[in-house]
């Protein structure tokens, strides 16, 4: 233990180096969308300070004229936009490493912004008509080397990124010309003091255009894999390890694609067939410094893919006839009923349907071990909506009142993580924990790359819009829910030794795999019976899908997420499942009899289909199908091949038997 110990002071500075390193760039790359932001802002801001000003004929520039009342107002703004702007220079230089197109364009886009930086004092245009055209001749100058340094920064970006970027790069380019050479008749009677309709909408449509492209670059760089030099020596040199089956070998492939291509530090995933391990890989490193290498036996917190886990111990106790799903938990637990929360039912509750998604007070990981204190303030709780009428997710609260149902219902009366440790992970020999024992060294644990404010920002630009909304909006159900534990931090020990079923499960992916693979087999390795088991690939009934936390539609069943519109996974709608925060998932795929997990411990934004673990689910479904289509050709081909051997068979019965010879040289006497 002292030499774990040492490691990880050691190594603990060196990871807080790669987190702030990463930080860093993450707001340097953030200053190019809040440049675009900041300027659209202050055109329109400053127009509706300018009395009598048009935005269908008057130019932006009208707005900082010498004399114009909104002058005062925007300049600032404008500068303030020049100093973001060269800050996200500076970050695409920086990001740019051996780039050349791109780092090509970090230094166009410096110039740019080194050169609007001296437009407001130095060459401002004058308010229309009241000088002559050569009076403006700095301003025109300036303003067309401004835009040809913006113009040749985008032809490099297209260089310098994906297709898809290139594309859009060339379009805005293409754009933006035209617009600027249809702009050129409007400029010439601006400065000779003239009338310009529809000057205003042309130019406008020009530079947002421009302010857009300069927003999606910055989305582009952020999204690319967010490696410090340390991480970047993860990712060149990250060890894959561990096996798959002959046929599964892109799924081996698409991992390894994960560490070049989709920034992954470390991770893991499983998957068995049948009920035989069909893959089992890891790598990476399990540190966020890359000095640790991710082994066959590192653990990793999976968040809420931890419920899952927590569902098989009520199945478990439904099979023993411990536990009715369509009993009031009263009837377990007669102070639950207080508040008008008498007739909710197990499958209600499981379902995300009671409506107790908040806490009326926090709750530190310390409180977490008086279970007797926990279960009165889940006692009173009052439903937020009156329950069975419609669906939310109960992010951290589902896992609470699963902890108190198996106390009460189990006749021993143990804890959850107890109860799974001794009913289920015990006889399948699975290396998982819901609360950690000690004996568990910290160096079989890996270390998280978390969630942040300034990521999940960024993140907003990718997030389904009602989601985004949901946590815009202060007092929304979905911000609250996530605030009902105080003091978690997924690398601090003391986070995982006690028990939270609702998500700080810890544990391998090879364990999680097999729990469902068993489980997509019926569960009768650990007593499932047939009608649990019908319970629970039978498909959910909801009346509204609108998940009242989450904005969108999800679908619950018994504890488990169910595949249904916009929630595609498994083969068929008997699939069962949970997902983590940050992109951890698993789930058993009874019809194709498939037990998955993939885990990792870089978290990112995705509530469903983590680009890596899609391609790795994808993968294994992809050689199922291969390998299903092959076992059938060959099935077919065998029975062809008896067929004939049986028609050659009868042929020579019947030549034998008429006196006739199978082969020419052969008879048979009469």
């Amino acid at each position: 233990m002292t030499s774990v110990k040492i490691r990880q002071e050691q190594g603990r500075p060196i990871e807080t180096m790669t987190q702030r390193r990463g930080t860093l760039r993450t707001l340097l790359l953030a200053c190019g969308i809040f440049a675009s932001l900041l300027y659209i802002a202050t055109d329109i801001l400053g127009g509706l300070r300018y009395e009598g000003y048009s935005f269908i004929s008057q130019a932006i520039s009208e707005l900082a004229a010498f004399g114009a009342p909104s002058k005062p107002f925007v300049d600032p703004l404008f500068t303030a936009y020049g100093v973001l702007a060269l800050v996200f220079a500076l970050g695409v230089l920086v990001e740019a490493g051996r780039n050349r197109a791109l780092r090509t364009a970090g230094a166009l886009l410096a110039a740019h912004a080194v050169l609007g930086l001296t437009a407001p004092a130095s060459s401002a245009m004058h308010e229309r008509g009241s000088i002559p055209v050569e009076g403006d001749l700095a301003h025109i100058v300036l303003t067309a080397g401004i835009v040809i340094l913006l113009l040749a920064a985008i032809g490099f970006g297209a260089a310098a990124l994906g297709r898809r970027f290139r594309i859009y790069s060339i379009v805005t380019l293409l754009t933006v010309i035209a617009l600027t050479a249809a702009t050129a008749p409007y400029a010439m009677r601006l400065a000779a003091g003239k009338t310009t309709p529809g000057f205003g909408i042309v130019e406008r449509i020009d530079v947002y255009a421009l302010m857009a492209w300069l927003a999606v670059l910055a989305i582009a760089l952020l999204r690319r894999p967010a490696l410090s030099r340390a991480a970047a020596a993860i990712t060149k040199k990250a060890h894959v390890d561990g096996m798959v089956a002959p046929g599964f070998e892109e799924v081996r492939a698409e991992f390894e694609r994960n560490f070049a291509e989709r920034g992954e530090i470390g991770a893991a995933v499983a998957a068995y067939w049948h009920g035989e391990k069909v893959v089992d890989l890891w790598g990476g490193s399990r540190t966020l410094d890359g000095k640790e290498p991710w082994k066959e036996d590192t653990m990793a917190v999976v968040m809420s893919t931890t419920k899952g886990l927590s569902a098989m111990t009520l199945a478990v106790a439904n099979a023993r006839g411990w536990l009715d799903y369509d009993a009031p938990v009263s009837r377990y637990w007669p102070e639950f009923g207080q508040n008008g929360k008498g007739a909710i039912t197990v499958r209600q509750l499981l379902a995300h349907e009671a409506g107790l998604v908040l806490l009326d007070k926090r709750v530190s990981v310390e409180q977490l071990r008086d279970l007797g204190e926990v279960a009165r303030i889940l006692a009173r709780q009052k439903p937020a909506w009156p329950p069975g009428t419609r669906h939310g997710y109960h992010t951290m609260t589902l896992g609470l009142y699963m902890q108190e149902i198996i106390r009460r219902a189990d006749p021993a009366h143990r804890t959850l993580g107890r109860f799974f440790r001794d009913e289920i992970a015990a006889p399948l020999g699975l290396d998982f924990y819901i609360g950690l024992p000690r004996e568990i060294p910290n160096e079989r644990l890996a270390r998280m790359k978390t969630l942040s404010r300034v990521r999940g920002l960024l993140a907003l630009f990718r997030t389904p819009f009602a989601v985004t909304m949901k946590m815009l909006v202060p007092g929304s159900l979905l911000r609250r829910s996530m605030v009902g534990i105080e003091n978690l931090d997924w690398n601090d020990r003391r986070s995982f030794d006690v028990e939270l079923p609702s998500g700080n499960g810890v544990g391998t992916a090879r364990a999680i795999a097999r729990a469902y693979s068993a489980f997509a087999e019926g569960g009768g390795e650990i007593g499932i019976t047939p009608e649990t088991f019908a319970r629970l690939t039978e498909p959910p009934v909801v009346a509204r899908p609108r998940d009242e936390v989450i904005g969108l539609p999800s679908y619950f069943s018994l504890g488990f997420m169910r595949p249904g519109p916009g929630l595609p996974f498994g083969s068929t709608a008997h699939a069962f499942g949970t997902p983590g925060a940050g992109g951890s998932f698993a789930f058993a795929d009874p019809d194709a009899q498939v037990g998955y997990a993939y885990v990792m411990n870089k978290m990112d934004f995705y509530l469903l289909d983590d680009p890596r673990e899609k391609a790795l689910r994808d993968g294994v479904y992809r050689a199922i199908t291969r390998l299903t289509d092959r076992r059938e050709r060959e099935h077919d081909a065998a029975d062809l091949t008896t067929h004939d051997y049986r028609l050659a068979t009868s042929s020579q019965t019947s030549a034998i038997v008429n006196g006739r010879g199978v082969f020419p040289s052969m008879s048979v006497n009469p």
